[in-house]
């Protein structure tokens, strides 16, 4: 048998064979991680961002406000503190151009950084740039690798401070050397990043911080 807690959703998976009564014993008999899961979730719930709501972001650990407005064409002005969103009347489901639209601006700023310390870091490892960057949304990875030299980053990241950044760039650049996460790719990444297990710290306790919820 097994468990899942999602949502604040508890699932139990089990074969047909099995009686209600064995399954709510045994569910019992795991409360207190059941519960522990319950009370981790919900509080990453009350962490996350909500952009639209409180009309604010965080980027690269700055506070940024949020403003909507109405426009002939739908595009971001941005400033150093500040998002202007502008939508047309015409456009029906607003909600979910307005996030489009916040989203590209965000990972635009990101792919610039990142791109910008790429350069920085491949000379200082003696590697070469990787032949691909993509910018997604994932909610179990901060980035990743490939053996064919490909590198993705979660858009998220873009709240993070600059060095807990350039600490996922060191860490996915020392997988094009090692494909693992082995000593040799720890003494890699520390040879760069010495204080990696800071970062990795930093990102296991605030990450629920970086996430984003759209609504209004």
């Amino acid at each position: 048998m097994a468990i899942k807690v999602s949502q604040q959703l508890v699932t139990v998976y089990a074969p047909t064979h099995v009686s209600k009564i064995h399954i709510e014993q045994w569910l019992l008999s795991k409360k207190e991680w059941v519960a522990a899961q319950l009370h981790k979730q919900l509080n990453a719930i009350d962490v996350q961002q909500h952009p639209f709501k409180s009309q604010k972001v965080t980027v690269f650990d700055k506070p940024y406000t949020i403003t909507f407005a109405k426009g002939t064409r739908a595009y971001v002005q941005q400033s150093d503190s500040e998002f202007i969103i502008y939508t047309s009347k015409r456009v029906k489901k607003q909600l979910e151009k307005r996030k489009q639209l916040l989203c590209l601006a965000l990972e635009e700023m990101l792919t610039n950084y990142i791109e910008m310390r790429l350069a920085y870091y491949c000379q200082q490892m003696s590697e070469a740039l990787p032949t691909k960057l993509t910018i997604g949304s994932y909610k179990r990875k901060w980035g990743s690798c490939n053996s064919r030299r490909e590198l993705t980053f979660n858009l998220n990241l873009v709240g993070a401070p600059h060095h807990i950044i350039d600490y996922v760039i060191v860490h996915e650049l020392a997988h094009l050397t090692h494909l693992n996460h082995s000593s040799a790719f720890w003494k890699r990444v520390a040879k760069f990043y010495p204080d990696y297990k800071l970062a990795s710290a930093w990102l296991k306790n605030h990450g629920a911080t970086l996430q984003w919820v759209f609504d209004n």
